[in-house]
Order: C-alpha cells, then structure tokens, then sequence
C-alpha cells in the first residue's frame, strides 16, 4: 500500500473489519478482497438498506464514518451466537473466524503441529514457553536452558553492579 499509494495500511483501523462480541463470544470479520464488501457484510448482517447508505457509499465515506459503521455492525452482532454470524458471513463469503479465548486457542490441535507451545527442562517441572512463529528447515528453534524465573538472577545481576538487594554495597 505504502509502496503503490504512499498510504499506511493498518488491517485493526479498516472500516469493513473488526472484532465484535456476540450473545455468546465474539468474532472477528474482514471486509475486504471483494467487489462491494459492504452489500455483502450487510445481506450477512440481515441489513439490506446499509449496503445504500449515503454515508458509506464508498471506501473514503466509509473511512470517515468508520465509528458510526462500526456501531451498526456492533449493534447487530450482539443479537445472536457467534455461531450463527460466522455461518451467515461465510455464506457471503467473507474472511471471518471466532475469537477464542487462549486456553482453547492454545489447545487446539494446530498449535502443537506449528511447534507453537514448546518445553523447557525446568528444576521441578517441564515449563511450557511460546514457539517461534519463523520455522526455517536449516535452523529449526529449540530451547536449550529454561528462562529465567521472575527474580531468580536478581542478586547476581545486582552483585555485578556492586549493588545489594537492599541498596549500595
């Protein structure tokens, strides 16, 4: 974008495109790589007349009205399961997916695939770390010693500045 329209590209400030709570959780929608996103976001959303809204008759208008846009989709995603949203906007075709809280994210089976969850030897137990997202074949990411825990090198590092945990030495 900044290369071909010297503009910033920032997906988050996009006005077709958020994270919105549901009845029962929350989801997150992409209003975009489509010809007329917002006629499709609105027959997903049930809301015919959005798609003919003067203040979001195109990508500038729908730029500088983005808050009042996003009070509509908001307003409307509230009203039912994320369920039900993420099949009405897949039906539309539309990027979507739920929002998941972490402990299911990190339990779902692909995290393990990806090596995204890895151990270290720890004094009494494995401690369990985030992988690193870069997998290259020739260099592949491990752990060699566990992290420090919080404070376990304090009077060390302390020590080798000539101070104590109390103060100058």
């Amino acid at each position: 974008m900044h290369l071909m329209r010297q503009r910033e590209l920032n997906w988050a400030a996009m006005p077709l495109s958020g994270a919105f709570p549901t009845s029962d959780g929350a989801l997150v929608m992409v209003g975009a790589f489509k010809t007329d996103p917002l006629r499709d976001i609105a027959a997903a959303l049930e809301l015919p007349a959005l798609a003919d809204d003067p203040r979001f008759a195109g990508f500038e208008l729908q730029v500088k009205n983005r808050p009042a846009l996003q009070r509509i989709f908001a307003d409307r995603f509230r009203h039912n399961t994320t369920a039900h949203w993420l099949a009405r906007l897949d039906a539309e075709d539309l990027l979507c997916a739920p929002v998941r809280p972490l402990a299911e994210a990190l339990a779902d089976p692909q995290v393990a695939v990806n090596e995204m969850v890895l151990e270290a030897p720890g004094a009494t137990e494995p401690l369990r770390v985030v992988g690193s997202p870069v997998h290259l074949s020739d260099a592949p990411v491990t752990i060699r010693i566990a992290p420090p825990r919080l404070g376990q090198h304090t009077a060390a590092v302390l020590a080798e500045l000539g101070l104590t945990e109390m103060g100058a030495a």
